[in-house]
């Protein structure tokens, strides 16, 4: 998938914009504050419907303005494989738009039909994010990992988005009960075995694209830090070998009657990544985190390829930032063998517009809101 086209208004210091994007690296430079970030904030946007640096939205709207709006071209090429061989290639334009209100209210149009969901929208902008901020996949809570698996499977399992949903739905519904003390009254053990059949769905999806992960992991880790073994275990949320999800409900529901939520099941499963055996949080420095984050998204984004036949979009926000020379190099190199198309921001173009050719990359100089 690439952005032809994305057009900005009244969003964070951009007041319009109109801008034609290169296929595969752009380059977006300028001093701090100058709004190079809020060009990949507004990507992301297109991706995920919300920032990745604010959860409220009056802060992304231009003061004094009602809305902020994107427009974006994309241009989707499917039938080409993870090795860029051809079968079977088709392209397709799609015009999308997004706009926000202050109020929180949404827009959505794909290809001039209105959207109620941001699903729609979100399935034509697979974004891989990666900033100076995104160690906190790795050092924050297990929320974040959940989250990472989530996306994957949203993005290669049709049947995912739906079996996730009945249980976010279902949980609410057992947690209300929970609260009410109406557990036991209210049919309590017909949600219970609905909400395990439709947990066991979900542990077994993530089970199922983790192992898939698994080989490209390891290719990743030992290229972005070789002196390090890396171990990736996925707990369930609960003992997933020694009971049924039904059987965990039963066997803790004292326990949730009194917390009034339920403690167990697909919702606090926990992607634990170790390095050498301890937990990575602990083992790795600052800058091997943001390697290791690297490697994750880039694995992700190298997966979806291989599934759905197109490249993801990356976003890096200050690329040289805690890496030295030698890793600004592995990473500019992995970006580069991706085959996606990339949005990089810096202070100084000189320390990386080197790795990158010229006939490849569009450099970018953004001051003041101006591009």
């Amino acid at each position: 998938m690439l952005v032809e086209r994305l057009v900005i208004e009244k969003f964070r210091n951009f007041s319009q914009l109109n801008l034609e994007l290169a296929p595969r690296i752009n380059m977006v430079c300028g001093a701090n504050g100058s709004g190079k970030t809020s060009l990949l904030e507004a990507i992301y946007c297109l991706g995920f419907g919300r920032s990745f640096r604010t959860h409220q939205i009056k802060q992304v709207v231009q003061d004094n303005q009602d809305a902020f709006t994107l427009f974006a071209q994309l241009r989707e090429s499917t039938g080409k494989l993870a090795d860029d061989s051809d079968v079977g290639v088709t392209e397709a334009v799609h015009k999308i738009g997004y706009r926000r209100f202050r109020s929180g209210e949404a827009q959505i149009k794909v290809d001039g039909e209105v959207e109620k969901r941001f699903s729609a929208l979100a399935r034509l902008v697979p974004v891989q994010l990666m900033t100076p901020e995104s160690v906190e996949l790795i050092t924050g809570g297990p929320k974040l990992r959940r989250q990472f698996m989530d996306w994957g499977l949203f993005h290669v399992e049709q049947s995912f988005y739906a079996g996730w949903s009945a249980y976010v739905r279902l949980l609410k519904q057992r947690n209300a009960l929970l609260r009410q003390g109406q557990h036991h009254r209210q049919d309590g053990a017909y949600w219970d075995h609905q909400l395990a059949a439709a947990g066991e769905q979900v542990a077994a999806a993530r089970v199922s694209y983790l192992d898939g992960l698994n080989a490209l992991l390891n290719q990743y880790c030992q290229r972005f830090l070789p002196q390090y073994d890396f171990r990736f275990k996925l707990n369930h949320g609960w003992n997933k070998d020694e009971q049924a999800l039904l059987e965990s409900f039963q066997a803790k529901l004292d326990v949730d009657r009194k917390q009034g939520f339920t403690s167990s099941g697909p919702h606090k499963a926990e992607w634990q990544i170790k390095v050498d055996g301890i937990d990575a949080r602990e083992r790795l420095s600052r800058g091997q985190l943001k390697l290791l984050v690297s490697a994750l998204r880039l694995v992700q984004a190298e997966d979806y390829k291989i599934r759905r036949g197109e490249s993801c979009i990356l976003l890096v926000d200050d690329l040289p930032a805690e890496l030295d020379e030698q890793n600004q190099e592995t990473l500019c190199n992995a970006l580069k063998e991706s085959g996606s198309q990339v949005f990089i921001t810096t202070i100084d173009e000189s320390k990386i517009k080197s790795h990158f050719s010229a006939a490849e990359t569009q450099l970018f100089h953004v001051e003041h809101g101006t591009i």
